[in-house]
């Protein structure tokens, strides 16, 4: 008799963590949906770049809309202005009227210009794996780890109230390469 109800218990427990996780993977999904629908999108955002030698930080402005896809730099102001216009087949950088093509991609690995593309990629493309929440001090944040057939895998934090982006982590393998602090995202 106890061992059955231990069981059952056990099995409560189990399903009741389940539908938590089910019902903020349909948030997370429908927040998605919706977001990926708009025709335009507009993210300004700070990225850290890292690894075992530096740390570098940018503020970059993301752009979606009929004519394509483009990130500019907006600080470090030594490179600022400097915008990379991404299509399927090319990519090229424009600075002040000048143009130079850069090929098919601006660099296979993880790059700080290409993290915000990165993003929608992984929000369009990626499959959910983990989905819960988290209060910080005065917020709760409803973070979804999703991952690409790559390999590449993100955590998104966003506030649950509003499901506005928060900040999101990168990661090639089991390192953080690109960290998005989200300023304003449209």
């Amino acid at each position: 008799k106890q061992a059955s109800l231990l069981a059952l218990t056990i099995c409560l427990l189990v399903l009741c963590g389940c539908s938590k996780s089910e019902k903020y993977e349909e948030k997370f999904t429908s927040w998605r949906e919706s977001y990926i629908s708009l025709a335009e999108h507009s993210i300004e955002a700070e990225i850290t770049a890292s690894d075992d030698e530096k740390v570098n930080e940018y503020t970059l402005l993301y752009t979606l809309d009929a004519e394509g896809e483009t990130v500019k730099v907006i600080s470090p102001k030594m490179i600022a202005d400097i915008t990379a216009h991404i299509e399927e087949d090319e990519t090229w950088l424009s600075f002040d009227g000048s143009m130079l093509e850069t090929g098919s991609a601006l660099s296979k690995e993880l790059s700080p210009l290409m993290a915000l593309p990165t993003f929608m990629d992984i929000i369009k493309e990626g499959h959910a794996e983990n989905v819960w929440r988290e209060k910080t001090e005065d917020t709760e944040l409803l973070v979804t780890e999703l991952e690409m057939l790559d390999g590449i895998r993100m955590a998104l934090w966003q506030n649950c109230s509003d499901m506005k982006p928060v900040c999101a982590d990168i990661r090639s393998g089991d390192r953080v390469e690109l960290k998005i602090q989200f300023k304003k995202i449209d």
